[in-house]
């Protein structure tokens, strides 16, 4: 059990780096105002988010079931797996709404957060 915490654990460290990572290139696609790339940027971005995240849903996902964390629930784990896998695309993207995607940012950087306290509160990494 320890084991599955201990990746998890690292799986949501992980989507953190990722969500920062896509928020300093909206950043500089925005200020640039044009489009990365979609074969250099975007498409290697989103597939390592979707990879690190289809892996991290499931286990976050029974994490949150069995644990029962007070401030976590099921949806927001869900959402912040769909949120992240669009914002890997949004963020390479000049015309992306700049509130919406910090409002979106923010969200999973909460769950993710939230979720990594959690683990390391009850010792299990």
């Amino acid at each position: 059990m320890g084991s599955q915490h201990d990746r998890l654990h690292t799986l949501t460290k992980q989507v953190l780096e990722l969500n920062v990572e896509a928020f300093q290139s909206f950043e500089q696609y925005a200020k640039q105002k044009e489009n990365a790339s979609f074969n250099d940027y975007v498409k290697p971005f989103a597939d390592r988010v979707r990879e690190v995240s289809d892996e991290w849903l499931p286990l976050a996902s029974q994490y949150v079931t069995e644990n029962k964390p007070k401030y976590i629930h099921l949806k927001q784990i869900e959402a912040a797996h769909e949120n992240i896998n669009i914002t890997a695309v949004t963020c390479f993207q000049a015309d992306t709404k700049k509130k919406r995607f910090i409002e979106t940012n923010k969200s999973i950087r909460y769950t993710a957060e939230a979720l990594k306290t959690d683990i390391e509160k009850r010792g299990d990494s």
